[in-house]
């Protein structure tokens, strides 16, 4: 079996691609090798910039509801605790990854997916782009940094609204409310794409990390507050999934019905 991730750096662009496309980049266990790897050799200094994509027609569907809804039935909580927390790990390598990570949302970005498309410093997206803090129509708490992501990026009733309704925002909307910073048409993406990544590429190294950590401080944060910000949005989420909504949440999706939450 392939691998559901790959990992290039070619002109000091190191690129990760979610590489899934049959199951829209959904998340599952077996990338954690690939993530680790990757954000692991991102950090080394012959890198300036990482792109985050995801092959195909999405970026990512979030996580893989048919592996969830299996593994929780079965009660293998080790496996699913596993997953939730290789996506803390993952948004706070990125969040303090001392270079500029730049994300490419072609497609649905959902649930995880989304999260995974904020922990980015900057966001590209053509029209076709759906983004949806999705968990909630599960039963489910956000993760892989989403909630911490979405409220650095909007105001408190506009990170309400996304995480309580799960509601879907195209890529007009998204990029009115700052969670995406260039709308292009699909044919000019690769050339947009080109153009900043080889900017940045150009760029002063040891700033962009000086930029980084401030942009951080800023907003109230450190490393040590971030890693807190995000254990506890993990402890959340591994509560909702131990509690009835999930296992029905997911259910109704598989069903193609409306979930009968408690």
């Amino acid at each position: 079996m392939s691998s559901p991730i790959r990992f290039e750096i070619r002109d000091r662009v190191a690129t990760l691609t979610l590489d899934r496309p049959d199951k829209l980049n959904a998340l599952v266990p077996e990338m954690r090798e690939g993530f680790g790897e990757a954000l692991a050799k991102a950090a080394e200094p012959v890198v300036k910039v990482l792109l985050l994509r995801g092959a195909g027609r999405a970026f990512c569907a979030g996580g893989d509801i048919g592996w969830m809804a299996k593994a929780l039935s079965e009660g293998r909580w080790t496996e699913m605790e596993a997953l939730l927390d290789l996506g803390t790990s993952v948004a706070y390598a990125l969040a303090t990854l001392p270079k500029p990570v730049v994300a490419v949302i072609q497609g649905p970005a959902a649930g995880a997916g989304m999260s995974l498309a904020l922990d980015a410093d900057l966001r590209i997206a053509t029209p076709e782009a759906q983004f949806s803090m999705a968990f909630v129509k599960l039963g489910l708490h956000p993760d892989w940094g989403g909630s911490v992501g979405l409220s650095r990026l909007v105001n408190p009733a506009i990170a309400a609204e996304l995480m309580l309704t799960g509601d879907t925002l195209d890529a007009a909307r998204a990029q009115s409310l700052g969670l995406v910073n260039q709308v292009v048409p699909a044919d000019q993406l690769e050339a947009a794409v080109a153009a900043l990544i080889h900017r940045l590429a150009a760029g002063p190294a040891d700033t962009f990390a000086r930029i980084k950590a401030t942009l951080l401080r800023n907003q109230g944060l450190d490393v040590g507050s971030l890693q807190a910000r995000l254990a506890a949005e993990g402890a959340q989420m591994k509560a909702a999934m131990r509690h009835p909504d999930a296992k029905e949440g997911l259910a109704a999706f598989l069903e193609k019905r409306a979930p009968r939450f408690a």
